[in-house]
């Protein structure tokens, strides 16, 4: 596997499925634990989210690092304290992700938005959903200024000097 670029104040698109791609997501509860965990290693790590999904087998975030943490301990972060939770609630022991993550950095504007479209439409390709809006585990409402009633990660602002 190639290593993965580090560059201060880049904006990475980030992508990981669980082991087998099992469909842990499918139960909602889950989905909100994983989205609580992102929240809060978001505030302990320093990283500003831009955007987010997660699909049953899956989730994808739009990630700036902080200068102290690379994105590579964040994503081992969120991973092994959901994984952790996962394993003690299921009783269960093993692996709960696929082995790594996939990043892509995000070179400008028009390619970050790009890579927002593309998670924001994701559930309604997948067919879990007609309209982007429905999906609760999504930041497209973030974008929409629709009310949510249920849990939503607070996203950062599009930096305004990203060209």
């Amino acid at each position: 596997m190639p290593k993965r670029i580090i560059k201060p104040g880049a904006i990475y698109y980030i992508w990981t499925t669980t082991k087998d791609c099992v469909e842990i997501f499918n139960d909602p509860h889950w989905a909100r634990f994983l989205l609580l965990s992102i929240g809060y290693h978001r505030y302990m790590l320093n990283y500003k989210i831009f955007g987010y999904l997660i699909m049953p087998e899956s989730f994808y975030v739009i990630i700036q690092p902080g200068k102290m943490f690379s994105v590579s301990k964040i994503m081992k972060l969120i991973k092994g304290n959901f994984a952790r939770k996962y394993n003690e609630v299921k009783k269960r022991e093993g692996t709960v992700w696929s082995q790594s993550f996939d990043a892509e950095l995000v070179e400008d504007m028009a390619q970050l938005k790009e890579h927002l479209e593309y998670i924001h439409m994701q559930p309604v390709t997948r067919g879990l959903v007609k309209e982007p809006g429905e999906y609760e585990f999504s930041s497209y409402n973030n974008y929409s200024r629709a009310r949510r009633t249920t849990v939503q990660l607070v996203i950062d602002p599009l930096p305004e000097d990203f060209k």
